[in-house]
């Protein structure tokens, strides 16, 4: 016969917090994809701003090819995450279903830059931060949603500058709104394991 166990305010607490503290640790895990899109999208903004602005290449914005390489260690290492995960949450799915669809969108976005007089980058800015301020609402996790906010205000920006110069709106908001919070991430995920 099973006994149930009746916990006291401070056990229902615990047990609580500790659920909580779990459910976070999950979520610090992203801070990888933070960092890799980070620096991958940095890179290619200041590439493709160099390749314009000093001519060296004919289609400056062969740069953004690098984002291949993104996308197949993004691929790789999720498909290994998800090997090893025991449990596979329902948040986990929504979270990759935002990101999924906030890319989408983003490509849409792209493909159809002719139409929009190339006002790409403000566009990305807002999808980046939108699907930024959910997934830091989604982990409670305040640094990224501060991270959204400077998307948005890069967003604002850019739309007030030229195309070539968009470039390095992008790179300051994805450093602020990506990369900022990722490493702060990471810093919490090490300080939780004790190392």
């Amino acid at each position: 016969m099973d006994e149930q166990k009746n916990f006291t305010p401070q056990e229902s607490l615990a047990l609580i917090n500790s659920m909580i503290s779990k459910a976070r640790q999950r979520y610090s895990d992203k801070s990888f994809y933070y960092l890799l899109w980070g620096w991958i999208v940095i890179i290619a903004c200041l590439l493709h701003y160099a390749f314009d602005s000093y001519q060296l290449i004919e289609e400056p914005s062969m740069a953004w090819l690098v984002m291949f390489i993104g996308a197949a260690i993004s691929i790789f290492y999720g498909m290994r995450e998800s090997k090893q995960a025991k449990v596979t949450h329902y948040t986990d799915k929504l979270y990759g279903w935002l990101w999924l669809s906030m890319s989408i969108g983003m490509i849409i976005v792209i493909i159809n830059g002719q139409f929009i007089n190339f006002q790409i980058v403000p566009l990305i800015l807002l999808l980046a931060g939108a699907g930024t301020f959910v997934s830091g609402a989604m982990m409670k996790f305040r640094a990224l949603q501060l991270g959204a906010v400077c998307l948005w205000a890069m967003a604002i920006f850019a739309f007030r500058l030229n195309e070539v110069e968009q470039l390095l709106a992008m790179a300051v908001g994805i450093a602020l709104g990506y990369l900022l919070p990722g490493y702060i991430m990471k810093f919490n995920m090490k300080k939780q394991r004790g190392l």
